[in-house]
């Protein structure tokens, strides 16, 4: 009985299933919102969110790799880390091109108010969101996204990249349940409507 107790265990904590705390290192605020990943936060201008993560290093990135539509020559993304633990990307609005639009959120120390984090499996997600969908991306097949809420205003969208098919699509871009558990949320997207 002891040994299984002990199994047991180690597999709620392997699972994510049993909160855990980040990593003594991480260098930022381990929550995801609506609007916000760690300090970072939609409509904040880049200024300010450079100077709260003074000291990280800031790379720019080609927005193609992470599903959106990105012919431009130059990167339109900027991955933040710290060290080398890579903690979420940002792009700016079109208009302005002064303020965060978007941010995907990476490091699994980030996390929901649901414990949702990246790594983060299908099945998880799934219990946490019962009413959460998915959709394949039809331009960039690699792509999954699942949302709970309407398609066209997702509010945090789960990303799953190169991941088994996760539902039964029956209309190619027709949100459907999850009927996959094994997938592995490859990072948490926030984006302004």
């Amino acid at each position: 009985m002891l040994k299984f107790l002990s199994l047991f265990s180690c597999w709620l904590i392997a699972s994510g299933s049993i909160c855990q705390s980040p990593p003594a290192d991480f260098p930022d605020t381990p929550t995801i919102t609506g609007e916000s990943v760690g300090k970072a936060r939609i409509g904040m201008p880049v200024a300010k969110l450079k100077e709260l993560y003074r000291g990280c290093t800031f790379t720019p990135v080609h927005l193609l790799a992470y599903g959106f539509d990105d012919t431009n020559a130059k990167p339109g993304g900027m991955v933040v880390k710290s060290g080398n633990q890579q903690l979420f990307l940002y792009f700016v609005d079109w208009q302005t091109k002064k303020k965060v639009a978007c941010l995907l959120a990476f490091h699994p120390a980030y996390k929901t108010a649901n414990g949702i984090h990246a790594g983060s499996t299908s099945g998880q997600l799934k219990t946490a969101l019962p009413t959460v969908q998915v959709v394949p991306n039809m331009m960039l097949p690699k792509f999954q996204t699942a949302f709970s809420g309407d398609l066209e205003k997702p509010g945090l969208a789960y990303i799953f990249f190169k991941q088994p098919e996760l539902g039964k699509y029956t209309v190619a871009d027709e949100p459907t349940k999850i009927t996959a558990s094994n997938g592995r949320i490859s990072w948490i997207q926030i984006r302004s409507n």
